[in-house]
């Protein structure tokens, strides 16, 4: 098949083949240690030119593993974090690969354009999770093919979604997320954020830094 029909052929998969979406769940400990829950939900169809997928996230610089191996990469090199278990499964059409991690600390944990940092307020604390606009740093080419690639994912991704929940050792004090008890819950449309011209969205929540003696006991069970 001559090149150009199949990165034609590629488009027409990818804008038809649904949504991606990805879910992470977050356990947090008084220490900033904890637990991740990690899962992709990825069409079928696309992981059926499984090149050319790679080639678009190379291109735009998403990011997200097609296999258990590509999982555990995704975490190599960083300091205190550990892959627990992968696993891959298929299901109503979606190709789910879905992990739990464990790390020392957050401040450590990175995944593609994903950053998470803890900061001291006066006496409380703030988690931040930091998402970069990858589509503002794609690389510049001449290649009318390549260019594709990033024209393709930007209307292909019309109901790519991340959502993040992270459940809190101590009370909840402020959020722009969705807060319930000492939960809180993003739900980010990543199309319209990547579309958009912003070169960074932060996800914010202070919670407190002054733990009662039964929080310390729960957080040993955490």
């Amino acid at each position: 098949m001559p090149k150009c029909i199949k990165h034609i052929a590629f488009i027409g998969l990818v804008l038809l083949s649904g949504c991606i979406n990805v879910k992470e769940d977050i356990v947090l400990k008084l220490n900033g240690s904890g637990s991740m829950h990690l899962a992709y939900y990825i069409p079928e169809a696309l992981m059926k030119d499984q090149n050319g997928l790679r080639n678009a996230m190379a291109q735009t610089g998403i990011e997200f593993p097609l296999t258990e191996k590509d999982f555990d990469n995704q975490f190599a090199g960083l300091e205190g974090i550990k892959v627990k278990s992968v696993k891959v499964s298929t299901d109503r059409g979606y190709y789910i690969i879905d992990g739990r991690v464990g790390f020392r600390n957050i401040n450590s944990l990175k995944m593609s354009n994903i950053q998470f940092t803890i900061k001291n307020i006066n006496q409380n604390k703030e988690l931040i999770i930091s998402l970069i606009n990858s589509m503002n740093k794609t690389q510049k080419s001449n290649s009318k093919t390549q260019m594709n690639y990033d024209n393709v994912l930007k209307g292909s991704l019309a109901n790519y979604g991340i959502k993040f929940k992270v459940s809190f050792p101590t009370d909840i004090i402020s959020a722009n997320g969705n807060i319930q008890s000492r939960d809180v819950t993003w739900d980010v449309p990543m199309n319209v954020f990547l579309k958009s011209q912003a070169k960074e969205m932060e996800l914010r929540a202070v919670y407190s830094g002054n733990p009662t003696f039964f929080d310390k006991i729960k957080d040993f069970f955490r």
